[in-house]
């Protein structure tokens, strides 16, 4: 129970980001989306036995697969999505604490915590690079393409009742 409040924590947070950066309609919905899975995944992960900073990778990975796949199916640059998501996995609280101990002169704990705080920001930033890199292949470009059109091909012929799910209602 904990774990589901806490997911829509973030997709409350991802969405209020959303609103900051002025991302419109159904972009901040994906977005937002984005962000819960990012954290769910990170905590699933840790719960897995995972380090911290495998678990920001991995969960990285996670949330750069579902932005990749929806900025395809929309037309729209991955970034504007990428962006709100990745809020949540941000290490702030590692870096107000780097500031605080070397403010308070406790350097021993500072470089500690700053260190570790570097460390969990590469873990993201190399997580989007790999998947950013990953999806601007050719080859998973098209590979990626024709599972979107069959699965728009399918939903357009299953349209004869207004219950079916479309493509465009995601």
């Amino acid at each position: 129970m904990r774990l589901a409040f806490e997911v829509l924590l973030c997709i409350i947070a991802a969405y209020s980001f959303g609103v900051i950066f002025n991302i419109k309609g159904r972009y901040l919905k994906i977005s937002a989306i984005g962000g819960g899975i990012a954290w769910l995944s990170y905590k699933l992960l840790l719960t897995a036995g995972l380090e911290n900073n495998l678990s920001f990778f991995f969960a990285t990975i996670c949330f750069g697969i579902y932005v990749e796949i929806c900025a395809r199916i929309y037309n729209a640059p991955s970034t504007v999505m990428s962006v709100c998501a990745m809020i949540i996995l941000v290490p702030g609280y590692g870096v107000y604490n780097t500031l605080y101990g070397f403010l308070t002169n406790d350097y021993d704990n500072a470089v500690k915590t700053g260190i570790s705080t570097l460390m969990i920001a590469g873990a993201i930033s190399l997580g989007l690079v790999f998947i950013t890199t990953l999806f601007r292949s050719r080859r998973t470009n098209d590979l990626l393409s024709r599972i979107i059109k069959t699965f728009k091909k399918y939903f357009s012929k299953n349209n004869d009742s207004d219950d079916d799910i479309k493509i465009e209602d995601f």
